[in-house]
């Protein structure tokens, strides 16, 4: 179900707390300045407060309760304890995309946990493990991950809560997947275990969970029971605030109301009962929200719920409002939380085109374009990111494999070498007595010159095995980054056409004639058709630019792979000419020097030439 201002997915990761600190917190606060608390007792607490504070995204809070942590567990020598600040740590460097920094703690977690040879530090270093395996987008393995220790987790009856988080990221996975058979069989084990952990912002996040579960049944049956069955989930997560005071950050609370809301107005009628509930919902989540910070896109989304109200009784003025003052909020955020800014602008430009105030809604439809294109490179910047990451952790884990099967190699040797030596002294001793001991000896001798020429011949195999891995490694590497050339290139023409059908549009403003509905039934049919062949380009021939290269005489400039891709793509001289701002005359000239440096004659069309390129 799409919901264009719901946070299904982030109460488990992201809430923030009211500088006015509750009394729940308080009190653990209290118990850790005081002498007679014992070490186990700070234990728990500073695992209670760096968790609050982490999911409550107040980093630097959680990261001084997490030195505090690991400087107690140090001089108690506690090394599950300190495994534990660790793993906070680790997961606060990932929320932060910072993933450069998170194998080195990986490291230093599984090294203490090894040591210590304790069951819980073990699985508390491979869940960051996991943790990190998820974050960098590696699905498979990290099922593969939770499912060889979660049967362990399952043992410990004290880890009732990571075993709550093993099944909500498995929850996660399959819902991403729209699996909604797993997605809820997991969101459900969940709420089990949260409900026996006592931890009310896990049993929040269980909550909202099942609620998107039912909704994937409502999308399929339409059935208002359905429905009922998803508003009920959300009523569950939303009543948590009252009845555990303290427990349940205002954030939380908050992206629970807002859920809730969102799924009223999927109701075919909204009653004077709903609707009343929906303004009470919005007025407490606006009060929650108003002495915190980073929260502009949680108001704006309950503004966002108002107009469509409003849009619903008809009142133009009264959405318009909502709307406006949604998009100021969203502006004093930094950064910009654009995947909701671009709802609210992209609802003001369909409002004016409503009211016919045309260039209003031109001015809102240009700033959807922009921000589309700003998201769109946040996007590609963070895949990229999160690529290098991945290669990185592949290498590293090559690498691991490498020395791991390096040491078991010399261990072997070394047990190889005191044999024949004891051997050697055998044959030494029985040497004097008989020459037939002096013979075996020999024989012993030989088999260990062969057994030497057979080791140095599997590690010369080995190392260039391992040549060959790194090579295609990096082959790989060279794949990835040429598809994301495509892809880029791909866009630029998209945004590039946007952008003339934008000034074409500027430009008939001032014609009163002009009929802005068929401008935009055509544009719609023309997008349709650049992506019919944007996939073409991306998916059918990702080494669309490698081959091309290949095949030309000369090198080829920046300017030239944009010619022969919008050669490719069909277009005829004075469509390039259009889109590149150029006379049709400079097209056919550059069409003839492509022809000189790709080696053709003049009666050889360049785009029968690309499409024999590919066809071969």
């Amino acid at each position: 179900m799409k919901l264009k201002y719901s946070f299904l997915y982030l109460i488990i990761f992201i809430s923030i707390l009211c500088p006015a600190q509750n009394a729940f917190i308080d009190n653990l606060k209290n118990q850790l300045n005081k002498n007679n608390t014992s070490v186990t007792e700070k234990f728990k607490i500073y695992n209670d407060l760096t968790e609050y504070y982490r999911v409550s995204d107040q980093y630097p809070t959680a990261e001084k309760y997490i030195q505090q942590q690991l400087k107690l567990a140090k001089n108690e020598h506690n090394n599950t304890e300190e495994v534990k600040a660790l793993v906070q740590d680790g997961i606060i460097k990932l929320n932060k995309t910072e993933y450069n920094k998170v194998p080195p703690i990986i490291d230093a977690a599984n090294a203490i946990a090894q040591k210590s040879k304790d069951k819980t530090a073990i699985l508390y270093a491979d869940y960051l493990n996991i943790y990190y395996n998820n974050t960098l987008g590696e699905s498979e393995n990290t099922i593969k991950l939770i499912q060889k220790i979660l049967p362990q987790v399952e043992k410990l009856p004290t880890e009732i809560l990571l075993n709550a988080k093993l099944n909500y990221l498995l929850y996660g996975i399959h819902s991403e997947r729209d699996d909604a058979e797993n997605a809820t069989k997991y969101a459900q084990k969940a709420l089990e275990l949260a409900q026996k952990s006592g931890n009310k912002n896990m049993l929040s996040s269980a909550y909202s969970a099942l609620a998107v579960c039912y909704s994937f049944r409502y999308e399929k049956t339409k059935n208002l029971k359905d429905l009922d069955a998803v508003i009920e989930m959300c009523k569950k997560a939303v009543a948590l605030y009252q009845q555990f005071p303290g427990h349940v950050s205002p954030h939380a609370q908050s992206l629970a109301l807002l859920n809730l809301n969102n799924y009223y107005l999927s109701y075919p009628t909204i009653t004077p009962e709903i609707r009343k509930e929906i303004h009470n919902n919005t007025n407490e989540i606006l009060t929650l929200t108003q002495h915190t910070t980073y929260n502009q896109n949680i108001q704006a989304g309950a503004l966002g719920i108002l107009s469509n109200l409003a849009t619903r009784d008809q009142n133009e003025a009264q959405a318009e409002q909502y709307l406006l003052k949604a998009e100021q909020l969203l502006l004093t955020q930094t950064p910009v939380y654009y995947h909701v800014m671009i709802n609210v602008v992209s609802d003001l430009a369909q409002l004016y085109e409503r009211q016919k105030n045309y260039q209003k809604a031109y001015e809102y439809q240009a700033k959807v374009t922009e921000y589309n294109s700003i998201l769109y490179n946040e996007g590609q910047a963070e895949t990229v990111k999160r690529l290098e990451a991945q290669f990185q952790s592949q290498k590293r884990d090559a690498e691991l494999k490498v020395l791991t099967e390096k040491t078991s190699s010399l261990k072997k040797e070394k047990l190889l070498y005191i044999g024949l030596g004891i051997i050697g002294l055998i044959g030494a001793f029985f040497m004097f007595r008989s020459y037939h001991y002096k013979l075996r000896y020999s024989i012993e001798r030989e088999k260990k010159l062969n057994t030497e020429k057979h080791d140095a011949e599997m590690q010369v195999k080995l190392q260039e095995e391992e040549q060959a891995r790194l090579k295609a490694e990096q082959e790989l590497l060279t794949l990835q980054q040429q598809k994301l050339q495509s892809e880029v290139l791909a866009s630029q023409l998209h945004i590039q056409h946007k952008n003339e059908v934008l000034q074409q549009l500027q430009t008939k403003l001032s014609d009163t004639d002009i009929n802005i509905h068929q401008v935009v039934k055509e544009e719609n049919r023309l997008d349709n058709d650049f992506e019919k062949i944007k996939f073409t380009i991306q998916e059918l021939h990702p080494d669309f630019f490698k081959n091309i290269n290949d095949r030309a005489k000369q090198r080829l400039t920046a300017l030239d792979l944009k010619y022969c891709a919008y050669i490719y793509l069909g277009m005829d001289t004075k469509q390039i000419a259009n889109l590149l701002n150029v006379e049709p005359k400079s097209v056919r000239m550059t069409k003839y020097r492509l022809k000189k440096k790709f080696g053709l004659d003049e009666n050889t069309a360049l785009d029968t030439f690309f499409q024999s390129v590919f066809s071969e």
